[in-house]
Parts: C-alpha cells; structure tokens; sequence
C-alpha cells in the first residue's frame, strides 16, 4: 500500500512542474511581436534587399552570401549598438535581428574595403512607412585602389 501512494505522488511531480513553468510564462498581452524578414543578397560588391519600404517595427534580415568573397551584413542607425552578423563564408547565410525606429540607417558590408566598393544601401525610416532605400557607392574612378 505504501508503494502505491509513494508512487502516485512520483507521477504527480511532472504535473506540478509542468503547472508551474505555465503559471510564470511571461505574457505580452496587447505587445505587438510581429516581426518582418527581409532577404539581403550580398554579392561583389552589392547588396540586395528584398523589401525597400520600411516602417519602425522589429526586422529580421536574412543575409545570404551568393559571392565568391567573404561578406557580413552591418546595420548602424538610431537605436543599435553593435548590429552586424560575423563573418559570411560564400554559400552560406547568417540572421540580424534589429528593431527601427524613425530615422536613417545604413546597411552595409563591414568587410574592410567593401562599403566603399558598393556594399551599402541607405535607408530612411518614417512612421508612414514611405521610406527610401538606395543603394550608394563611394567607388572611385581614379584606378580602381581608392586614392
């Protein structure tokens, strides 16, 4: 008889546990989760976005190398501190979370030499979502080495 109890109170424990962890589940009751993809081909030496008009909201940006160099996807703008993947091997992908705010930011490869070669595309964010993306280029047309 002892048995038995001692053993039904062993197959409660599960139970309790499982009943705890759902009572302190943290809840986001009116919080808006929604997050948006945004694909960024990079290239040598361009980036491609999948989405040109951005409001302020949370954006995941699938970066995905289809060149035959090194790259990273950096995003710098209002808000972000250290927003950039590491090191994209060429075939292979990495994922950015960032969250924007109004304002302007830049998407860019990080990669010494890349922005300036055509990595870069300039984004402005507005609350209507009528923003603007364009890609941008420093290259020079002095050689080919930039000075």
């Amino acid at each position: 008889m002892m048995l038995r109890h001692t053993t039904a109170k062993l197959a409660l424990i599960p139970l309790a546990a499982f009943g705890a962890l759902a009572v302190a589940a943290p809840t986001t009751v009116g919080a808006s989760t929604k997050v948006t993809t945004v694909k960024a081909i990079e290239t040598e030496f361009h980036i491609a976005l999948s989405k040109t008009s951005f409001k302020p909201g949370t954006y995941l940006f699938e970066a995905e190398n289809k060149g035959h160099a090194t790259h990273a996807l950096e995003i710098t703008g209002p808000g972000l501190h250290n927003a950039m993947t590491a090191d994209i091997q060429p075939g292979h992908s990495a994922k950015l979370k960032v969250t924007f705010k109004k304002g302007k930011y830049d998407v860019f490869c990080p990669v010494p030499g890349h922005k300036m070669l055509g990595m870069n595309v300039n984004l402005v964010i507005t609350s209507t979502g009528k923003s603007s993306a364009k890609t941008t280029s420093t290259k020079s047309t002095s050689g080919g080495y930039g000075y």
